[in-house]
């Protein structure tokens, strides 16, 4: 399986996640949140929780938060109603990585573990390496699919204007915020990076 493989199958995905948004007739949704994590800590599994938030949610938090622009830009106040997830489990995923030659099993990490604290980090290592190629090439697809939401005007067909996809961690520095601004139009996401910068 190659990476356009599991490109077209998180896209249908997505697309499906925004369908169900459009269908909640929620008209004051500004963005949409893509949260980055790895399922149980694990590399291997990392996952995008989609969600979205609104200006009504910005009013509600706006007492909680420093700021109004905190309130709108900082996902600690946002609605985190996920729904869909992306990778993770998914056999699809799996896949990818496998035939990628990225996988390594359980016993296989004990195993680099027990090498490292005996002084010897060449097997560690590797499946360092093995990480960040899961996660870079899974990043690449979901920037990839953002882009193609932007430019097949899905979302602006879906929700009726064109907003911001922001690809995020818990926290904000420079590597999601290069993700996000990779991924969208760049007055789209103005206000947001202006915000974190």
């Amino acid at each position: 399986m190659d990476k356009v493989a599991l490109y077209t199958h998180l896209l249908k995905k997505v697309e499906r996640a925004i369908t169900t948004i459009a269908n909640q007739n929620i008209e004051d949704i500004y963005a949409l949140s893509f949260w980055k994590d790895n399922e149980d800590d694990d590399p291997r599994f990392p996952v995008i929780y989609i969600s979205y938030n609104t200006e009504s949610q910005v009013i509600a938090e706006q007492d909680n938060a420093s700021d109004m622009m905190e309130a709108k830009w900082n996902f600690a106040f946002w609605l985190q109603d996920e729904v869909e997830t992306l990778g993770g489990e998914d056999n699809t995923l799996r896949q990818f990585i496998k035939e990628s030659g990225w996988y390594y099993t359980d016993d296989e990490q004990d195993k680099a573990e027990d090498l490292e604290d005996e002084g010897d980090d060449t097997a560690y290592k590797a499946i360092c390496a093995k990480d960040e190629q899961i996660q870079e090439a899974f990043m690449e697809v979901i920037i990839s699919i953002v882009q193609e939401l932007h430019q097949s005007n899905l979302i602006k067909e879906k929700l009726g204007k064109d907003i911001p996809v922001i690809i995020h961690e818990l926290e904000y520095y420079d590597l999601p915020l290069s993700w996000t601004k990779q991924a969208n139009p760049p007055h789209l996401v103005e206000e947001f990076l202006t915000y974190y910068k």
